[in-house]
């Protein structure tokens, strides 16, 4: 299994999210555009959890 496989499995599930997502919402983007690109709050929360998973720095 390779360690995109790994990092599906431990993503979290469609009816997680449905639970979430009221919670979290988006973030307002900038009106002018600037700065790095947005990313979903899907990405930054599976961010969030794999580095507590992995104990990564």
């Amino acid at each position: 299994m390779s360690d995109q496989e790994d990092t599906a499995i431990l993503d979290l599930t469609d009816e997680q999210w449905r639970v979430l997502d009221p919670l979290i919402g988006e973030l307002p983007k900038r009106a002018d555009g600037r700065g790095r690109p947005w990313r979903s709050s899907h990405e930054v929360l599976n961010g969030i959890l794999w580095i507590l998973r992995t104990g990564a720095q």
